[in-house]
């Protein structure tokens, strides 16, 4: 019987600089497992993305 790949789960993550993700104060939704890689890109802190979430645009 073939086993299913696990299924990362999908976060919102604030982007700290400009890079593959977007631009600084974007939110976006990532892989858990790619939030925690890109920890020096991204800030899945609920805190840091309620703030950029605040910012007007």
């Amino acid at each position: 019987m073939a086993t299913k790949k696990p299924v990362d789960d999908k976060v919102k993550a604030r982007v700290l600089v400009a890079c593959e993700h977007g631009k600084p104060d974007d939110v976006v939704t990532v892989d858990a497992s790619v939030a925690a890689q890109s920890a020096d890109t991204l800030d899945a802190n609920p805190d840091a993305v309620a703030y950029a979430e605040s910012l007007v645009k």
